[in-house]
């Protein structure tokens, strides 16, 4: 379990930090605040946990199917016993009860893994999603109060000059 953990928390920390560094490539003028990473943090705890809950699910999916495969070698057993012991006269096979119930029951378990791996995928491409559409909202609004603020500061270096207020002025 432990494992588990570190795996999806390692998976989790590079996913945000290939985004950190995504939008930083993309907006050189971002730089991560204190709001940046506290969201960056929660959104690699959630999806650490989602990834725990995938890879678990994984694994608990191996065992069901193997021990679906050795209920059914039981079950064979049974029928070879109840063979040899001559208790097979009313054409009632043990297999063929057992059989059902086991295939049964590990196809519904079965069939709940798969979702709750599934979900939990989603889980953790959305939340990574999510941290990418707010880290580069917020770059892009670094970008444009940059380019906001020195378009301003060269307006008021123009209007000092002469050459500017000799175009601006149309004597004809």
């Amino acid at each position: 379990m432990i494992a588990n953990i570190a795996i999806a928390f390692l998976i989790s920390l590079g996913i945000a930090l290939v985004l950190f560094l995504g939008v930083k490539g993309v907006y050189a003028r971002f730089s991560p605040e204190a709001v940046h990473i506290i969201v960056a943090v929660l959104v690699i705890l959630g999806s650490t946990v989602a990834g725990t809950v995938a890879l678990s699910s994984g694994k608990a999916l191996k065992y069901v199917v193997s021990l679906e495969q050795g209920a059914k070698n039981l079950t064979g057993q049974a029928d070879a016993l109840q063979e040899e012991y001559g208790l097979d006269g009313y054409g009632i096979s043990a297999s063929g009860i057992l059989d059902g119930y086991v295939q049964g029951t590990a196809d519904t378990v079965k069939s709940k893994l798969k979702r709750a791996k599934t979900l939990s995928i989603v889980v953790m491409a959305v939340l990574n999603v999510l941290l990418l559409l707010f880290l580069a909202n917020a770059g892009s609004k670094k970008k444009a109060s940059y380019n906001y603020s020195s378009s301003n500061d060269d307006d008021l270096d123009d209007l000092g000059s002469s050459s500017s207020f000799d175009d601006n002025l149309d004597l004809d």
